[in-house]
């Protein structure tokens, strides 16, 4: 095989893995949006207390993530679980917890600025 072919091989893979990795975070982030802007939606804030009460998002409650395992009947029968933190690295433990514990319907809304900015643009439209 010619380098050309080869190098139009690897092209159009790596262009196709962009294409494909570029979609599903946009889908993702499209329903986060949505459901952060959804009052039946269950918005957990898995900071610490402190963090909590420094700076809230209207319609969150905190639950956090060293309390989830003692407190999974608060999330039993809810639908639509949004799990938030200060970077998004303990609302994604938060999320692995609660499917381990057979709770559906648990999305990662990363970071509390993130959920922040979804619900401020909400208010702006």
């Amino acid at each position: 095989m010619s380098k050309q072919i080869v190098g139009s091989i690897l092209t159009i893979l790596l262009f196709g893995g962009m294409i494909s990795c570029s979609v599903t975070p946009k889908t993702e982030n499209q329903k986060i949006s949505r459901l952060v802007n959804d009052n039946k939606t269950f918005l957990v804030d898995v900071r610490t207390p402190e963090e909590y009460n420094a700076e809230k998002i209207e319609g969150a409650i905190n639950i956090p993530l060293d309390q989830i395992e003692n407190r999974l009947s608060e999330f039993r029968g809810k639908k639509n679980i949004v799990v938030f933190c200060r970077t998004g690295i303990r609302a994604g433990k938060a999320k692995d917890l609660l499917q381990k514990n057979n709770v559906p319907d648990v999305y990662s809304g990363t970071s509390y600025q993130n959920v922040f900015e979804v619900k401020k643009n909400k208010t702006k439209n």
